[in-house]
């Protein structure tokens, strides 16, 4: 499915979404806590696809409670944490609208590249076990 911002509001989106980038203050954030501040807006509170941005995008947002269900009932971790982190571009599902997350949290600033992307890795894992958490049976 390919989801499409209204070009107009484009611009406004994605400076929301980049703008919710986490400190470092908020690095032990939980997966929940996460979602609540890098997701909600856009896929709702409960994951259904019906945050208050939501209706900005043309095509719609995916309901994230359904995951497992629309990959034949099971929950691809990989595969959920490479769209999360931008590693998984679906050129034929069209242009890619989600903020790569990856890039988002990554601090370039820090002095040890290696713990930072670690740091990285570890939030997306939270945030993964956390949409995992919240499959509909």
């Amino acid at each position: 499915m390919r989801y499409a911002i209204i070009p107009s509001v484009a611009f406004l989106l994605v400076s929301a979404c980049a703008s919710t980038g986490a400190p470092s203050s908020n690095k032990e954030l939980s997966g929940m806590d996460m979602y609540v501040q890098l997701c909600s807006s856009c896929h709702g509170a409960s994951g259904h696809g019906d945050g208050p941005v939501s209706s900005l995008i043309k095509i719609g947002v995916p309901d994230l409670t359904r995951i497992a269900q629309r990959d034949g009932g099971e929950f691809n971790t990989e595969d959920v944490r490479r769209a999360i982190d931008g590693r998984w571009d679906r050129r034929a599902h069209g242009a890619r609208d989600m903020p790569v997350w990856g890039w988002q949290l990554y601090d370039s600033s820090a002095a040890d590249d290696n713990a930072e992307r670690a740091q990285v890795d570890s939030m997306i894992s939270r945030l993964v076990d956390y949409l995992r958490s919240i499959q509909a049976n």
